[in-house]
This record gives structure tokens, sequence and C-alpha cells, in this order.
């Protein structure tokens, strides 16, 4: 079993521990959701911060690793019989990558999956046709599609490699999910190709044309990670954009998100801006958003999220109400997932 170098004060562990603390933790009244992860992409993006997987080369251990977590969620099943799902959450990587096959099999495999309350995914509108959105909608029961965009601009999108989808093309898969109730999430990434004023304008642009021609259900921007700028200090001109598009449609999801209080800058510090339908805002509060990162001080919604997936260096985090928090990934020289335990 290979040791995590990028991880400190973790201990390998067998996954009957984990399972052993999930069941020990678990309350009544706990909220108990399901992250599932599909580490590949066709392309790394140099933005990006994740540890995702090239696709083509490593395409010969895909059946390797979907059959993988099938098996995974076959060894967690006894959890997910003991406390139905709340949510599930399909994130990656490429999470669009999954062939419907493969997702057919996923869902055959969670308890009680037709009654789950929310599922999303994240998605690159590139993988996307209207059969594709109709599977999610009436075989998936998705609730939330997060498209991953981060920049309407063509040539910004080739200068950070990322596959570009025109505002045209956008407009129609938001429209095609919309039929079927499903909200739609759009990322936005602000510096996303440079520190520059024009990458400003870029931005600017790109969420008006978002807001009043393409019309998802939420928008969440952040400024580039990677950018050489002072991270905090991009954060009142980002703001001061998001502001001037928010209406009776688009709300912040906190009135804090938009303030230009440097307190409450840097309190929030690097967490996504969201602006939003309150409709939108009104479904998450009701449901539960986790995600694949350690989380935050306090659990929201008393929950705990079980995650399966990952591979190499893209670790997903599992963790327990009570604060537990375990690291796995898939090592394709061991043709076995690895778990970790968080001894912070």
């Amino acid at each position: 079993m290979k040791e995590c170098d990028t991880m400190p004060n973790v201990t390998i562990i067998e996954p009957e521990e984990m399972i052993g603390c999930f069941k020990e933790s678990l309350a009544e009244n706990d909220n108990l959701c399901l992250y599932i992860d599909l580490p590949f992409c066709r392309s790394n993006c140099l933005y990006c911060i994740y540890h995702s997987l090239p696709y083509k080369e490593l395409l010969e251990h895909r059946e390797e690793y979907a059959n993988a977590v099938f098996e995974q969620l076959d060894l967690f099943k006894e959890i997910m019989q003991m406390k139905p799902l709340k949510s599930v959450y399909f994130g990656g990587g490429t999470p669009s990558l999954w062939t419907e096959q493969e997702l057919s099999e996923i869902i055959s495999r969670i308890p009680g999956y037709d009654s789950i309350e929310s599922v999303k995914s994240e998605m690159h509108p590139y993988d996307l046709d209207d059969r594709r959105i109709e599977f999610y909608a009436e075989n998936l029961h998705l609730k939330i599609a997060s498209l991953g965009v981060q920049s309407l601009d063509a040539d910004a999108c080739k200068g950070q490699r990322r596959l570009y989808v025109s505002p045209d093309k956008l407009k129609h898969i938001v429209d095609e999910f919309h039929k079927y109730g499903i909200y739609v999430n759009i990322d936005l990434v602000a510096l996303f190709n440079g520190d520059t004023e024009k990458e400003w304008h870029i931005f600017e642009n790109d969420i008006h044309t978002v807001t009043e021609y393409i019309k998802p259900d939420v928008i969440t921007s952040v400024p580039n990670y990677r950018t050489k700028l002072d991270y905090i200090s991009q954060l009142p001109r980002l703001r001061i954009i998001l502001a001037s598009v928010c209406s009776d449609i688009y709300v912040p999801s906190h009135p804090k998100i938009l303030s230009l209080d440097e307190e409450d800058i840097k309190q929030y510090g690097k967490n996504d801006h969201w602006i939003g339908t309150k409709e939108f805002f009104d479904f998450i509060r009701k449901n539960f958003r986790y995600c694949c990162s350690p989380p935050a001080k306090g659990n929201l919604n008393d929950q705990a999220t079980i995650a399966i997936g990952g591979a190499g260096e893209h670790y997903v985090y599992s963790y327990t109400k009570d604060g537990r928090t375990f690291y796995s990934a898939y090592d394709f020289d061991e043709k076995a997932f690895v778990y970790y335990r968080c001894d912070d």
C-alpha cells in the first residue's frame, strides 16, 4: 500500500474501520450523503487546482476503475441500508464522462435511490446533448446540473487548455434541463487566462451574457486560484461585478457575499461566490450540499458523507457527523482502493 505523501498525519486503514466509525456515529436525526467521484478529465486545464487524471492516457484503466467503484458501493451498502441517503453528488474530475450504462449500474447499487431528495452532478457542457440530458432527468432523477463553463471566451479557454462551448449551445443546454425541472449552475472564473485588465472585462461580459441570455438558476464565481496577484485583494472587484447583475431575479446566497467590508472579505476568504434565484436557494436550504473537500468547522445540516472514488493523488474525503475524517483513492498498481484515517 502506498503512503500518502501529500497529506501529513494520516494512517492507512482497512475500509472496515471507516464503516465501523459510521455505524457507531450515525444517529436517528443525522443526514447521510454520498459522494461518487470520477477522477478523469479530457484535458488538464492550467487553472485547475485539483489532481485530475488524463482521460486518454488512462483509458485502458477505465473499466477497472468503474468496477472498483461498483465494489465499493456494495461494501458500504450496509450503512446506506441503516440510514437512507438524503443526497447523492457526482463529482470529479469530469463525472459527465461516466457512460449511461455505468451510471445505471451505480444507481442500481444504491439502496432506495428513487426516494433520494437531492441528486446533483457536475458536468462539462461539451459532453451534453438532448439524449444525455433526458437520461439525467428520467434515469438519474437529477435535481441540480452544475456546468463547468469557466469562460465564454474561446481564446481564454484555448489558453487554459479547456474545451470551449458557445453561449448558444449553453443556452440550449440550460433550456433543456429546465424542461425537466432541473436547476442549473454555471461556474465562471475571473482572471481565467491571466492577471490582466482584459481578463476582467471578459469576466464582466461573461456575467452579463450568462444572466441576461443563458439564464441558469445560479452562477458560482471565484477569481482564478492560480492568480499571481494577491487573491483576497481581487475579491472587491469580483463582488462589484456580481452586484451589477443582481436584481429581482438574481440575488446573493448571503448578503455578506457581496459585502465590500474588509473584515467580511477576509472572513469569507476563498469560498465560492453564489448569485442565483430565490427559488434555487430555497431548494438548497431545504436539502443538502456537500463536496469532496475536508469539511469546514461545524457540520452543515447534521451531515455525514461517504465518499467513493478518487485515484492517484486525486483523493476524496469522507467524514462522520462527529468530525472524523477519512481519505481514499484508487491505486492502479495495487488495483484497489486505499483508505486513510486523518489523525489530526
